[in-house]
């Protein structure tokens, strides 16, 4: 795994990339369960879906406890989902979203610039799997802790990634075509 991270405007943006076993539409599954995401999402506390717009256009919610002094933060955000006919490349899209339905924040609400998930498809049930994320945190963050938040999650990722994509139980999510 190769893990990149670049200042842009006074944020850390951050990129993972490495290879996942498995079928785009069952990561995809993966990243949409809100029921599952306990089990590979670091610090996670609680998540839900708030609205389903289409099967390829989703509004989440999601909460995380966050270690002393540090607020706990929660984020509101968009996915949509496309794919390269020629290619079969995935995207998964997000980006923070104020919506109707979202809970009251339980700490400190985090904006999302954004995250792209880019899933190529490799042959051999293998996957190039591409994490890019930016967000603002909000609040005050130790810099040592923002700094190994940003090191560290690309790789506990897709460690939980790769896990559960090793669960019998996890189901597929449609694609576009």
């Amino acid at each position: 795994m190769e893990i990149f991270e670049k200042k842009i405007n006074g944020k850390i943006a951050f990129r993972g990339v490495g290879e996942i076993v498995g079928e785009p539409a069952k990561l995809v599954g993966i990243l949409e369960n809100p029921a599952r995401w306990r089990h590979w999402i670091n610090k996670f506390k609680s998540g839900r879906l708030l609205e389903k717009k289409s099967d390829f256009h989703k509004v989440f919610y999601q909460s995380f406890d966050s270690p002393f002094p540090v607020s706990d933060r929660d984020l509101v955000y968009e996915s949509r989902i496309s794919r390269d006919a020629k290619s079969g490349t995935v995207w998964l899209a997000m980006k923070s979203v104020r919506h109707p339905k979202a809970p009251k924040t339980v700490g400190v609400r985090v904006s999302l610039t954004y995250t792209i998930y880019k899933i190529e498809p490799k042959g051999g049930n293998k996957m190039k799997v591409t994490f890019e994320t930016m967000s603002d945190p909000g609040g005050a963050i130790p810099s040592f802790m923002a700094n190994w938040a940003t090191r560290s999650y690309p790789v506990t990722l897709f460690e939980g990634l790769r896990r559960e994509m090793k669960r019998p139980d996890q189901k597929e999510a449609p694609l576009p075509r």
